[in-house]
């Protein structure tokens, strides 16, 4: 049987072809790819695992695949382990900062917290003030028996102490997102804040002889009297 001389249609296509050197880091990935699945292979062999027979190129597809899945994993991994240990470094700060407040200033009474938030909005300290503010009703508060105080409670379990009380617990929340945002954020507070802090501290006050079956005790009543907390104040010159 005579074959047909095809030599010169496979020149003609030939002439054509331009064939490209791979690059070289490429080729050094692809050798040492070839190098891991031998050594993978050695190793099965040597402790007799079962194999299954496949060509290099599919070998090759495979663990690439594997290696993209497994970084993509550990990237995840990577990104969840951040948020929670950014999350958690926020709620050491603004435990530290409550702390701060509490440690600096000593153990005052609800009076104290209030009388303190007229001297530092005096000075012109609103963010302070407003804080001062927000401890004199959690102070107070507690000497009505409405709720326990804790340095280390967060403000919602005051929230849920105070679900019952919906007028106390309504203006004790406006209060709370007040003080967070001037003392976590980024902006300045001002006299208005503050004034706005002390008309929701008097609010309050004033809903306490309906939420409480019970006369004001002697503090609540010298609060009442003396106005640091209930009079509205104008900003300091």
């Amino acid at each position: 049987m005579e074959f047909k001389n095809i030599s010169r249609e496979l020149n003609e296509i030939a002439k054509d072809y331009d064939y490209q050197q791979p690059p070289d880091i490429l080729l050094k990935l692809q050798e040492l790819i070839a190098s891991g699945l031998r050594f993978l292979k050695d190793l099965f062999n040597y402790f007799k695992i079962p194999q299954f027979e496949t060509s290099d190129s599919t070998a090759v597809a495979t663990i690439l695949q594997v290696i993209v899945v497994l970084v993509g994993v550990v990237a995840a991994v990577m990104v969840v382990l951040l948020v929670a240990s950014r999350l958690r470094q926020l709620q050491l700060q603004k435990q530290a900062a409550i702390g701060t407040i509490i440690a600096e200033d000593g153990p005052l009474d609800s009076k104290g917290w209030s009388t303190l938030a007229e001297q530092l909005s005096e000075r012109g300290s609103y963010k302070e003030a407003c804080r001062a503010v927000y401890m004199s009703i959690l102070l107070l508060l507690e000497e009505e028996k409405v709720m326990a105080f804790a340095a280390t409670k967060t403000n919602y379990e005051y929230f849920y102490a105070l679900k019952r009380m919906p007028i106390i617990a309504t203006n004790f929340r406006q209060l709370v997102d007040r003080v967070e945002e001037l003392w976590f954020g980024d902006r300045q507070a001002t006299g208005a804040d503050y004034k706005d802090c002390r008309e929701q501290a008097r609010s309050i006050i004033n809903a306490l002889p309906a939420a409480k079956p019970k006369i004001l005790t002697a503090t609540a009543a010298a609060l009442h009297a003396t106005g640091p907390v209930i009079k509205s104040t104008s900003e300091p010159k």
